[in-house]
């Protein structure tokens, strides 16, 4: 058919590569529902996630995909011009299939472990790469898992090669510089459209997987690489907040009247009592990472969920004007 419609021979073959990224894409996404699917979640209910997963993923397609559509409609630069430019292409799709593949591997590991898609913050792995290439390597077979990859990419490309040389046999009447422009701004119109948004009036954001109203829904609807790009940018904290406006009652309430280091408002400064030392008291220090405080029995909770720490309170000394800026990290310092 698109030979028929003497559609270049650059745009029918990123007509296969597109289908062929998007049986990966969409298998994922397949694997994540078998393996992950709430018990009580019916496949009827995915659907809705499936449909804005589309979405995404013809997003991530086709930016993989532009650069090949837009570089090749000038006609030195097409995969079908000469070997060269044959061969730079398909290590250029080898390149984006090994991160796709790695992308998409990690998330599953990472799905698999906190029930979560993969984010920004796997970075902090970057910060001390010798302690996390050890725990990777003691923790994954490393080996199997390269060899894996390196099987899955040269498959890739060896498909992609010969979807390359399908189409060149198919058209071999058709001499490779007669191709029509229009056929390339039509593709470019199309993958322009994708990564705007296939459908959708507003440009497609990270958010709008979270109108799900579901976590599975919404993890499911997300691709890797939409997650992990989107995060990227809250990895560093934003300075707009309402301190300098409430300093007033967080003064008061922290009881850093008067106690206040210079240049720093929020700095208190404890010194021991006259005999503080000369008691030498035996102090064993609790710091619990990551305890709520909202849910224990400390902060007032009708379940009593700890008493145990609650004891612990009341027979040490308990800290509780001790809080970290974070939501979900508010730890409990208990001398005792």
């Amino acid at each position: 058919m698109l030979k028929k419609w003497r559609v270049s021979k650059t745009i029918q073959w990123l007509v296969s590569l597109f289908f062929i990224y998007l049986v990966i894409f969409t298998g994922f996404r397949v694997a994540t529902v078998f393996f992950f699917k709430p018990e009580e979640t019916s496949v009827g209910e995915l659907l809705p996630a499936f449909w804005l997963g589309l979405k995404y993923d013809l997003r991530w397609i086709a930016f993989i995909l532009f650069p090949i559509a837009f570089f090749s409609s000038i006609p030195r630069f097409s995969p079908f011009y000469s070997q060269r430019m044959k061969s730079f292409w398909t290590i250029y799709l080898g390149f984006l299939t090994l991160l796709v593949l790695f992308f998409f591997g990690a998330d599953f590991g990472q799905f698999a472990y906190v029930n979560a898609r993969l984010n920004a913050d796997a970075l902090i792995f970057m910060e001390d790469p010798k302690e996390s290439l050890q725990m990777v390597w003691q923790t994954y077979p490393v080996i199997w898992i390269v060899l894996g990859l390196a099987g899955a990419v040269i498959m890739m490309v060896w498909m992609f090669r010969k979807t390359h040389v399908g189409i060149e046999d198919k058209n071999h009447d058709i001499h490779k510089f007669s191709f029509r422009r229009r056929w390339h701004l039509v593709a470019l119109v199309i993958l322009g459209w994708f990564m705007y948004g296939f459908f959708t009036l507003k440009p497609l954001n990270f958010y709008r997987a979270f109108s799900l109203n579901d976590e599975f829904k919404s993890n499911l609807a997300l691709n890797p690489f939409q997650n992990f790009f989107t995060t990227l940018r809250f990895r560093d904290p934003e300075l707009h907040t309402h301190a300098k406006e409430y300093y007033p009652q967080i003064s008061k309430f922290l009881n850093l009247a008067g106690r206040s280091g210079a240049g720093n408002p929020y700095l208190r400064i404890g010194l021991p009592g006259s005999k503080a030392l000369e008691t030498q008291p035996n102090i064993v220090l609790v710091l619990c990472e990551s305890f709520s405080m909202y849910k224990s029995s400390m902060s007032g909770n009708p379940l009593n969920a700890t008493p145990y720490f609650a004891q612990m309170c009341k027979e040490g000394i308990f800290f509780d004007r001790c809080f970290p800026p974070h939501l979900g990290r508010q730890e409990v310092c208990l001398p005792c």
